[in-house]
């Protein structure tokens, strides 16, 4: 009997994020950073309906933030290392919008990704600073 479970949309924006070149083998959590250097896609609440049609259909989006925990030390040097990924990624989904390259979504058309809210420093722990990006995917 074949499995009959869809991926979730979270997972094709994991899997998504994986072809980024920049996004090393470091974890990609899904609503949880860790201790060390990690990735993680966390979900924000948002009206799911982007856009709805006179026709009743509609464009639907999922809104999440990119977090990262990255090496800091107050240096600028790694600060703008740090930046450069978010700016490098923000025009990595720019292109590959341009190319339709987007998640591969069981049962919907992912239509392109967004970032809503450049990558910038959140928080900063002794040896470690939180950056995080707002982003959406376009489905219908």
């Amino acid at each position: 009997m074949p499995d009959s479970k869809r991926k979730t949309i979270i997972e094709s924006i994991r899997e998504y994020m994986r072809m980024y070149p920049d996004i090393d083998n470091r974890k990609i959590n899904i609503d949880r950073l860790g201790n060390g250097m990690e990735y993680s896609i966390d979900p924000i609440g948002a009206d799911p309906i982007y856009k709805r049609y006179v026709d009743g259909s509609c464009l639907k989006q999922f809104q999440f933030a990119l977090t990262s925990k990255e090496a800091y030390d107050g240096d600028a040097r790694t600060g703008i290392a740090n930046s450069g990924f978010y700016q490098n990624f923000e025009e990595w989904t720019e292109q590959n919008n341009l190319n339709d390259i987007v998640p591969e979504l069981d049962g919907h058309d992912a239509i392109r990704v967004e970032v809503l809210q450049s990558g910038y420093l959140f928080s900063t722990e002794v040896d470690l600073g939180r950056y995080q990006m707002i982003c959406r995917l376009i489905y219908k």
